[in-house]
């Protein structure tokens, strides 16, 4: 692995993390947007009485059924991939961590020595930035779980500017 592969491979989960937050922070603003024109409508109307107030009641409760389901079916299936490349990678790591540490204790001259310990740093590192990759799928699964809880947000919030 070069220098530039390993600089992407490093890379790449800090990009996933902070993809993540922004979606929170999109989030986070587009809820403000509504909660806030739900509360006004609720203070100024008093009792409901209005069809539409009770429309967008109806809607606001269904939706709260419906999105955080959709949002942990999306967490699940991003899960599989996780998983699978979790432990993957674990018992990879293992099995190359173990044979390169028998092999180096199976040398023979100080040469060899020297190759097989540097083959052994090779396997550590790769080991650690597998482990930095299957942090930053940890990021993806997250969006995954949020993105319907956004675009759910982000549609009341427009649909409620308007009116």
């Amino acid at each position: 692995m070069n220098r530039e592969e390993l600089r992407d491979q490093l890379l790449a989960p800090v990009l996933q993390w902070t993809r993540l937050g922004r979606q929170t922070s999109r989030l986070m603003t587009a809820s403000n947007t509504v909660i806030s024109y739900r509360s006004r409508r609720l203070l100024r109307a008093g009792a409901i009485s209005r069809q539409a107030d009770w429309d967008e009641l109806a809607l606001m409760t269904r939706e709260k059924g419906e999105v955080p389901l959709e949002a942990a079916t999306a967490v699940a299936v991003a899960m599989l991939p996780a998983v699978k490349q979790f432990w993957t990678h674990a018992g990879l790591s293992m099995l190359a961590c173990s044979s390169d540490s028998l092999s180096l204790l199976g040398s023979r001259n100080p040469e060899e020595f020297r190759e097989r310990q540097a083959e052994l740093c090779a396997t550590l590192i790769n080991v650690g930035v597998g482990w930095w990759r299957a942090f930053g799928s940890l990021a993806e699964v997250g969006s995954q779980g949020m993105a319907p809880l956004l675009r759910q947000v982000q549609a009341n919030a427009e649909r409620l500017e308007k009116r």
